[in-house]
């Protein structure tokens, strides 16, 4: 028996619509023959170059995600405001800060989106997310107080329980418990 039938079984129909879509939409007149021609190569793709499956389960949760993305939404609008106003005030501002933030999550998908998420808000720079240790490094704009760090941290743990929740998988133990200056490691000043 050819391995060609296994390639089939293994082919997702999601994946040759997607690559069929992309092919019509490049080309940009549909017609039949486009797509028919879109599906021909999307399945040589496919069959050619098969994809390993993911090593996790993404599940949404519809009212999760609607809480996630009102929570990001507030959160895009509180620091925009106040990224302005550090722009427009009077005062120079003040020396950042660079800061360790240790992650309860372990799924790769969700600690990215969890990166992702942090540095699409005005006035927090992801700097690096590192999965041995588990720690999210960012740049906190003109926080140079303990306390005001706490609270960025402890957004940054707020969305870590809503994208667990949004996609599928129940809060990291220990995850949106009260924070203390212990928890986040200082990794330097920065201007």
């Amino acid at each position: 028996m050819s391995r060609f039938p296994s390639h089939l079984a293994k082919m997702r129909l999601g994946s040759l619509l997607v690559l069929t879509t992309v092919w019509v939409v490049l080309w940009g007149r549909p017609s039949w023959g486009t797509v028919l021609f879109g599906l021909l190569v999307a399945l040589l793709v496919v069959l050619l170059f098969p994809m390993p499956r993911a090593a996790s389960r993404i599940r949404f949760r519809p009212l999760s995600l609607l809480r996630l993305v009102a929570f990001f939404l507030y959160d895009l609008l509180r620091a925009s405001l106040q990224v302005a106003w550090l722009a427009i005030r009077p005062r120079p501002i003040e020396h950042g800060r660079i800061a360790a933030v240790q992650l309860h999550e372990t799924d790769d998908f969700r600690r990215t989106i969890i990166a992702e998420l942090t540095s699409l808000v005005p006035g927090t720079v992801v700097i690096d997310l590192d999965p041995a240790s588990n720690e999210l490094v960012i740049h906190v704009l003109d926080r140079c107080d303990d306390e005001r760090l706490l609270i960025e941290v402890t957004a940054i743990h707020r969305r870590e329980q809503l994208v667990a929740r949004a996609f599928g998988a129940p809060a990291p133990p220990g995850c949106g418990e009260r924070l203390s200056m212990s928890e986040v490691r200082d990794v330097e000043a920065g201007p």
